[in-house]
């Protein structure tokens, strides 16, 4: 009883005047300091360490094991088909996710090149 006591306590304390201005200044003083070590560390502003992730993540995304998952999802499909038990519904589902995972680079690259042109 004690801790619910508590937390409405501290609810009702959050949502004061004071409570909300001391939050209001928790988050403007984090989002001046978020600036200011971006400012002060070229290496964040210009993001080389996150396009090297960003690549990776992509890699393991349309790399060989990722392939190799959807081949054997296509061979479960067919299979499913044979048999006579294929769910039309996640048969759309797998393909579609298959194209768009396999097929981004492309539509990325398609968009960009018709909002530039």
């Amino acid at each position: 009883m004690k801790l619910t006591a508590l937390m409405k306590k501290a609810a009702r304390a959050l949502n004061s005047k004071e409570g909300g201005k001391a939050n209001n200044r928790a988050t403007t003083l984090m989002v001046a300091a978020g600036i200011g070590l971006l400012a002060l560390t070229p290496e964040l502003a210009l993001a080389a360490p996150w396009d090297s992730a960003a690549t990776k993540v992509l890699e393991i995304f349309t790399g060989g094991l990722t392939r190799t998952l959807a081949i054997i999802a296509v061979i479960a499909c067919g299979i499913a088909a044979i048999a006579g038990k294929l769910s039309w519904d996640w048969a759309i589902k797998i393909i579609v996710g298959i194209v768009l995972i396999f097929g981004s680079t492309s539509i990325v690259d398609y968009v960009v090149s018709a909002s530039s042109a």
